[in-house]
C-alpha cells in the first residue's frame, strides 16, 4: 500500500498541468489575501493578522457552499415560474378557478425563489 502512494505523490505533472496548478493557487490566493486586507480594514486593524486569514478562509469556503445552494434556488424557482406561465393561460382560458389560483401560486414561489437565487 504504502508503494502505490509513493508511486502516485512520483508522478510527473504534465506542463500544462503545472501551469494551470499554480494560476489556480494564485487565484485562491490573491482571492484569500483580498478578503484577509478587506476584514483588517473592517476591524481598523494596522495590520492583516493571522486570525484575518483564517476568518477569509472561513467566508471563502461558507460563500462556495451558499453559490452552490443559491443555484439551487435558481433551478427550482425557473422551473415552477416555467410551469406557471403555460397553466396559468391554458386553465385561464379554460376557467378552472382553483388551477388558475394554484399555477398563481407557483409563478410568486418560483419568482420568490428566483429573486433568492440572484440576491448576493
Amino acid at each position: 500500500m504504502k508503494d502505490s502512494s509513493l508511486e502516485t505523490l512520483n508522478k510527473e505533472l504534465h506542463s500544462q498541468a503545472e501551469l494551470l496548478a499554480k494560476e489556480y493557487v494564485d487565484e485562491f490566493a490573491a482571492s484569500l489575501l483580498l478578503q484577509a486586507k478587506m476584514l483588517a480594514f473592517q476591524e481598523n486593524a494596522d495590520m492583516v493578522l493571522s486570525n484575518h486569514v483564517e476568518e477569509a478562509r472561513q467566508v471563502i469556503r461558507r460563500e462556495r457552499k451558499q453559490r452552490w445552494a443559491r443555484e439551487l434556488l435558481v433551478v427550482i424557482g425557473s422551473a415552477l415560474f416555467g410551469a406557471f406561465i403555460p397553466g396559468f393561460i391554458t386553465e385561464l382560458s379554460a376557467g378552472h378557478k382553483l388551477l388558475i389560483a394554484v399555477y398563481t401560486t407557483m409563478g410568486f414561489l418560483g419568482m420568490l425563489l428566483l429573486f433568492l437565487g440572484l440576491r448576493r
